[in-house]
């Protein structure tokens, strides 16, 4: 009888350290391995509002920190789908990168693309 108590202990602790495993390999790596890594499916701009709009998946429950080309935009809005950033008042017609980074510290890029904006007067 003590057999088999112990062999169904080892047996529930290597199922509970295969859960944890398992957990850990799919829950988006070491930055915190409770959250999912945040990906960039698609970013536009709105012109007239002058806002930046990323779609994409996993930004999480609380605001990320969204840069475009290493500068740093407030963010107005966001959802686990999509966040909305004001883009600089000075910014021109060129070529960026965008950079979304979550509160477990997991980041995407994206790829670059362009912003074509009407011009300043």
């Amino acid at each position: 009888m003590h057999n088999v108590t112990l062999k169904t202990l080892l047996l529930a602790l290597s199922l509970i350290g295969g859960l944890s495993l398992w957990k850990l390999a799919s829950a988006g790596g070491p930055g915190n391995p409770g959250l999912q890594a945040p990906t960039i499916l698609k970013t536009a701009i709105d012109a007239k509002k002058n806002l930046l709009i990323i779609t994409g998946r996993n930004f999480g429950a609380t605001a990320p920190t969204v840069t475009l080309a290493d500068l740093a935009l407030d963010v107005k809005r966001f959802s686990e789908y999509e966040v909305v950033a004001s883009l600089p008042p000075d910014l021109v017609s060129a070529t960026y990168g965008v950079m979304v980074i979550t509160s477990g510290r997991n980041r995407a890029n994206s790829n670059l693309f362009s912003a074509s904006l009407p011009d300043k007067k």
